[in-house]
C-alpha cells in the first residue's frame, strides 16, 4: 500500500513543532527520521521500507546525538538564594523550629527557622544556612569551641 509523501512531511513538521514546545531533544530525532522516510518515498513506494528507514534513522540519531545535546544544554546557574547555602548569618530575633525569627545575611534580613527541633537561637548568635524555602532560611547554630566544653 503506497503512502503519500505528505504523511512523512506532516510527521516531520509535527515532530519539529512538538520539539519546539518541549525542548526535550527527543522528538527532533523523529523529525529527522520522518525526513529520511520522505526522501525514501522518491525511491520506493513500500510503506514497510519507509517505516524501517524512519525507525533506523530516528534510532541512530537519538543514540548518536542525545549525549552531545545533553552536554550542550545549559547548566543551571546558581541563584542568590543558592549562594546563601552554608553561609553564616547573625540572629536578630529569637529563632526556633516552631517560631519564625529574623536573621541577617550579608546585610539583608530574612525570616528563619531552626533545622532541628529543640534548637533555639538567641539574638546576636551566629547560625549557618542549611536550606532555603522561598523567603525562609532554615538555619542551624554554629557551635564554637567555648560552647562545646
Amino acid at each position: 500500500m503506497p503512502i503519500d509523501p505528505i504523511f512523512w512531511l506532516i510527521a516531520a513538521v509535527g515532530f519539529l513543532v512538538l520539539e519546539g514546545m518541549t525542548f526535550s531533544m527527543v522528538s527532533v530525532w523523529f523529525a529527522a527520521g520522518s525526513a529520511a522516510a520522505l526522501l525514501c518515498c522518491l525511491f520506493t513506494h513500500s510503506f514497510k521500507v519507509q517505516a524501517v528507514v524512519f525507525i533506523v534513522v530516528s534510532t541512530l540519531c537519538l543514540l548518536a546525538f542525545k549525549p552531545l545535546a545533553g552536554k550542550l544544554r545549559k547548566k543551571s546557574i546558581p541563584t542568590n538564594g543558592d549562594r546563601a547555602l552554608g553561609r553564616e548569618a547573625r540572629v536578630l530575633t529569637p529563632v526556633s523550629s516552631e517560631q519564625t525569627g529574623r536573621v541577617r545575611l550579608d546585610g539583608v534580613d530574612w525570616n528563619a527557622r531552626c533545622a532541628t527541633p529543640g534548637d533555639t537561637l538567641t539574638p546576636g548568635q551566629a547560625c549557618r544556612v542549611t536550606e532555603i524555602h522561598s523567603t525562609l532560611l532554615i538555619v542551624e547554630p554554629i557551635l564554637t569551641e567555648s560552647s562545646t566544653h
